[in-house]
């Protein structure tokens, strides 16, 4: 198994039981072939797990509409389903996502199954983004260096790293002639806790 990630807070908060669950499966085939399905999927979540943190909000109002954590949660969640659909070999396998409230934290669980090509090339992106000490020189020169290619710069993942309060984490795992690629996110809704 090899990991990638920044977690420092994650181990505070993976003793606590769950407030609400929801898991989901997908098929990388419908998201590719329909690839609005992963912004109206990622703004339903956003709404879904926004009343959680905003219980006083009608869903009606335009508070809720413009609210940052139903904004910021939908967006944070596109990047995670459209790596999983871009990184997906077989496009009939599932995308497995389960997303967890804790308290004040929301976690995104996405895995899917891909091969050795596609997990080179995300691997690569991943050590060039957590090694990174300063994540905005780095979003920077992607964007300079890559407007052809935007979708595998790792430009999305980098934006979401430097302007969220979130931790992710991504391990890759052997199985059969395939590897399996985990992903977990988790939002910290009042910003990082204090250390």
């Amino acid at each position: 198994m090899r990991k990638y990630g920044n977690f420092k807070f994650a181990n505070q908060i993976n003793n606590q039981d769950p407030d609400s669950k929801f898991q989901i499966h997908l098929k990388p085939l419908d998201l590719m072939r329909y690839w609005r399905r992963i912004g109206i999927l990622s703004d339903f979540i956003g709404y879904f797990y926004g009343f959680s943190f905003l219980p006083n909000v009608p869903t009606e109002s335009i508070d809720m509409k413009n609210s940052e954590i139903v904004n910021s949660i939908s967006t944070v969640f596109n990047e995670l389903l459209e790596n999983a659909a871009k990184y997906s070999y077989d496009k009939k396998a599932d995308i497995e996502i389960s997303l967890i409230h804790r308290g004040k934290t929301f976690e995104m669980y996405v895995r899917n199954k891909t091969n050795e090509s596609n997990v080179f090339a995300y691997e690569e992106s991943l050590k060039e983004i957590f090694s990174a000490n300063d994540l905005e020189p780095l979003y920077l020169e992607k964007l300079e260096t890559n407007e052809k290619d935007l979708q595998r710069s790792g430009i999305g993942l980098i934006l979401v790293l430097k302007d969220y309060p979130v931790e992710m984490e991504v391990t890759f795992e052997s199985e059969d002639k395939d590897t399996v690629i985990t992903s977990r996110v988790i939002y910290f809704i009042d910003g990082f806790p204090q250390s």
